[in-house]
């Protein structure tokens, strides 16, 4: 018996699936099978799945009767064989060694469901690639390295990591809690309930600190792009809900938890979506049939003041109670969010020359911002730490900030060493560095945000 089956749905990913399937097939786990699913592919996809399959005999191929993602997924763990079950999506790719770790971690600990960091990626015109890491404990307050169980979900020792490719599942564990996907048509936001189910019937499980699942955010086409996700959330939602119900999962604790989890779906993805992008027609219908659940969830004692922030609680009220303020508020909102990075990045477009100082994972972020946003006066790194000069940061040397007011005596700095900037803003201006020359960067460092293709399509420049 296989130790993982890993499943892989597609769909017309051929730019995307060589680099994948090497990938997957190069694993250091060799004890493994491949489960390819592809929901008709016609622009050569199955044809080098096929290729492959001649190749390895791991590798099985499923053609998909639907184009569903929740139906490419449910068939591939219905006909997987192995003791875990990992997921690949086909655009993406993974280190040789992640499901060795993930394994023998699930193995040692006993564990239903193991899940690591992971590194989300763009590539730029001129083919570079920017990684950035995306650790669950700063952006989802996960603990690593502990046992976790339901019921911390559900009394907030433990956060939803809303992914579902950087983990393994036991394959019994998902048979015995009846845990599927929504078999919706097309490939957009499926995941959401199939991680609430994971997350209501948990026993054991386990994070890791590592990165091993390399997510892919230069594809236009991904379903994190789509402007339907209002409805496609509401979908998974309303379906979620009929599950707790036919599985027995509908303790007051449970239901409140879905209650508050729901409560925050229902509007935090569509503020995001305004920011860049704008919502599907089908989206002012969803936010109505949101309402509709959160009403019930207040009438029924399940959401409440006590159950969210401050915040939260106030966008929540104005969502259900003032439809017209909250769209007015939202909006606004996303306005600020938007005109905040339009305008910074207009700054900085209009340099001859910046240099980035500090190669932290802060300026990393900020290098990705900006060249992801078509611009490419960036010249050097420079910091104060000496351990580092000379070595290579995302393809520059990094540089003494001596060294970086010699060599470029009329470039524009920008410090990304948050706590510190006023030290170094008074060190840059003892070397002679004009104030109207030194600015700090306070904005995002959320890589889903500093990768975001679709901030390419704004002006930036006007």
């Amino acid at each position: 018996m296989p130790k993982i089956s890993i499943i892989m749905p597609s769909l017309n990913v051929v730019s995307y699936i060589r680099e994948c399937m090497e990938s997957v097939i190069c694993q250091t786990l060799e004890e493994i099978e491949v489960l390819c699913v592809d929901a008709g592919s016609t622009d050569g996809t199955w044809e080098v799945l096929e290729e492959y399959a001649r190749k390895d005999r791991r590798i099985r191929l499923i053609k998909s009767s639907k184009k569903s993602y929740g139906y490419q997924m449910n068939r591939g763990i219905e006909e997987a064989s192995g003791e875990y079950i990992g997921i690949v999506e086909t655009d993406d790719f993974i280190l040789p060694e992640m499901y060795e770790r993930l394994y023998l971690c699930a193995k040692e600990n006993d564990a239903e469901v193991v899940k690591s960091d992971f590194d989300v990626f763009t590539t730029l015109e001129d083919g570079e690639r920017i990684f950035l890491r995306y650790s669950l404990k700063k952006y989802s307050c996960i603990t690593y390295n502990t046992l976790y169980k339901a019921e911390d979900y559900r009394n907030h020792k433990q956060t939803i990591d809303v992914f579902i490719w950087n983990g393994i599942y036991k394959k019994n564990f998902l048979k015995e809690n009846q845990i599927l996907f929504q078999e919706t048509p097309g490939a957009a936001f499926q995941d959401c309930g199939f991680r609430y189910q994971v997350a209501l019937n948990l026993k054991r499980g386990f994070f890791l600190e590592d990165s091993f699942y390399r997510y892919r955010r230069d594809n236009i086409n991904s379903s994190t792009y789509n402007n339907k996700c209002v409805l496609f959330n509401l979908m998974e939602c309303q379906n979620l809900l009929k599950v707790a119900k036919r599985t027995g999962k509908t303790s007051k604790e449970q239901m409140s938890f879905l209650a508050k989890e729901i409560a925050i779906i229902a509007h935090r993805p569509y503020v995001e979506l305004l920011t860049w992008s704008q919502p599907a027609k089908e989206s002012k219908e969803a936010l109505d049939g949101f309402r509709i659940l959160l009403k019930s969830f207040m009438d029924q004692g399940l959401l409440g003041r006590a159950s969210v922030t401050r915040e939260e609680w106030l966008e929540i009220r104005m969502f259900i109670e003032n439809p017209e303020c909250y769209a007015y508020y939202a909006q606004l909102k996303a306005e600020i969010a938007a005109q905040e990075i339009k305008g910074f990045l207009k700054n900085i477009a209009g340099k001859r020359q910046v240099i980035l100082f500090g190669s932290g994972y802060v300026g990393s972020c900020v290098y990705c911002l900006i060249r992801n946003n078509g611009i490419e006066n960036i010249v050097a790194f420079c910091d104060n730490n000496r351990s580092k000069w000379k070595s290579s940061y995302m393809g520059y040397e990094v540089i003494s900030p001596e060294d970086a007011v010699m060599f470029y005596p009329d470039a524009y700095f920008l410090i990304t060493v948050m706590g510190h900037s006023k030290e170094i803003e008074r060190q840059l201006q003892t070397f002679g560095v004009d104030r109207k020359r030194i600015g700090v960067y306070g904005f995002t460092t959320f890589p889903m945000d500093c990768t975001n293709i679709v901030m390419r399509a704004c002006d930036n420049r006007s």
